[in-house]
């Protein structure tokens, strides 16, 4: 095999090279787009249980959907910026608030 170790093992392209230390902007986009994706999971399975929830139930699911997502997202960005490698997440980041932006180069 004619790969590094270090090649197999990277999930940095040679055009997108891994951060040391993303920007705090960047790791607030990759917050959004965590919470987004989280919540959306939330939303459809509220959308599928509400109905079948006794009354005094409800709320506390209702809370649960909303905390859950929040910190699923928060633990993934923060797992995210500290594997410091840049891949097609970052680029989905950059784009969800700039979408005529190219990928980083």
């Amino acid at each position: 095999m004619s790969h590094s170790h270090n090649s197999e093992h990277s999930h940095s392209t040679p055009h997108q090279p891994a951060r040391k230390t993303p920007p705090f902007r960047h790791a607030v986009r990759l917050f959004i787009l965590n919470a987004i994706l989280y919540g959306a999971c939330a939303a459809f399975i509220g959308a599928i249980i509400g109905d079948s929830l006794p009354d005094n139930q409800q709320l506390k699911v209702v809370f649960a959907l909303f905390v859950v997502p929040f910190v699923l997202a928060i633990i993934s960005t923060v797992m995210h910026v500290k594997s410091h490698t840049w891949t097609s997440v970052d680029d989905m980041a950059e784009r969800l608030l700039h979408p005529h932006q190219t990928p980083r180069q």
